[in-house]
């Protein structure tokens, strides 16, 4: 056996001492350059309006520019398995739904990314609830009178969504599940693009997220029938909630935050943490979302993982037998 005298073994701690120092100085001055945040939906749709307020204010607070890059289609899966292979140094980070985690690896027979090995879970975000709409043309005033025809007619009710994953499309699958009805899906690469294509009238009706529907509710381009929530929100205070009309299990919302590859180092995924928490506090972002009908929290990076694995295992089983049609 070789033997390390004296002078050897000071070597080695003073490399292992320079090491140690390099990587902790390196955290340090992390970040120092411009960030990447995927979003896994087109431009427009309640995802990519979130993280881009939310990009904003986490600029604000790590001093370093955050570049949106949309990387929409397969229902988010195409973002996600280019987050799997990115380098774990927090210059790529995802802003992703509990769909694509949680939803996907369940009715995806390719997904190329495991949602509980390949992720590093670092804040949840911010939650928007749904509004259930349809084009004006269409026979339906009420959720009552909405499912009624569905239950008439299955699948004579087309459906638009940012795709398979997708929040709204989780929530039409919940809807499905509580009132026996069944509709056609049609996919879209974004939540905007699915609610123009109602205004459009290529299909009848979404689940979408406040923001991006209200705006044609007051126009008159859409009906908006139902909230996808437990109460009425400020920023819609006539449209009656799902739980008011005697529907409370039909509850949908976009829920989202913010991840990094597998392998992400603790000190740089805590430093995100800190900087989301932070940034969340930012009252002119809160002010922003909250006119949106978006709540905006922060988590610890267990919490978030933990509501990910609590959303994972449920769709797991809602998922055991397919409950929506879909048309490619």
């Amino acid at each position: 056996m070789m033997k390390i005298g004296k002078a050897g073994i000071g070597v080695l701690a003073r490399s292992v001492a320079v090491y140690v120092f390099g990587i902790s100085a390196a955290f340090a001055a992390y970040p120092s350059g411009p960030i990447t945040l995927i979003v896994p939906f087109g431009a427009g749709g309640i995802t990519d309006l979130v993280a881009r307020a939310t990009a904003k204010v986490l600029s604000d607070q790590l001093k370093q520019p955050i570049i949106v890059d949309n990387r929409p289609g397969a229902g988010g899966n195409i973002a996600a398995g280019r987050l799997k292979h990115a380098k774990p140094d927090g210059y790529t980070l995802m802003f992703t739904t509990l769909g694509v985690v949680a939803v996907n690896p369940h009715i995806t027979a390719d997904i190329t990314f495991d949602s509980l090995k390949d992720f590093t879970y670092i804040s949840s975000v911010a939650s928007t609830p749904h509004v259930i709409a349809v084009n004006p043309e269409m026979k339906a005033n009420s959720l009552k009178e909405l499912i009624a025809l569905a239950n008439d007619k299955p699948e004579s009710i087309s459906f638009g969504s940012a795709g398979i994953g997708s929040s709204p499309f989780q929530g039409m699958i919940i809807m499905q599940e509580h009132t026996g009805s069944r509709f056609l899906h049609v996919p879209f690469k974004s939540g905007a693009e699915s609610v123009t294509s109602v205004v459009g009238k290529q299909v009848d009706m979404t689940m979408e997220a406040t923001p991006v529907v209200m705006p044609f509710v007051k126009t008159g381009k859409l009906r908006a029938i139902a909230l996808a929530n437990t109460t009425r929100i400020s920023s819609a205070p006539d449209l009656p909630s799902t739980a008011e009309l005697g529907y409370p299990d039909i509850l949908s919302g976009s829920i989202s935050g913010l991840i990094g590859p597998a392998g992400l180092p603790k000190p740089i995924a805590d430093k995100l943490n800190e900087a989301t928490r932070q940034a969340l506090k930012d009252p002119d972002y809160v002010h922003l979302l909250s006119d949106q009908g978006t709540t905006t929290a922060s988590s610890t990076s267990e919490a978030f993982r933990s509501a990910v694995v609590a959303e994972y295992d449920k769709w797991k089983k809602i998922m055991a037998k397919p409950l929506a049609s879909t048309k490619q």
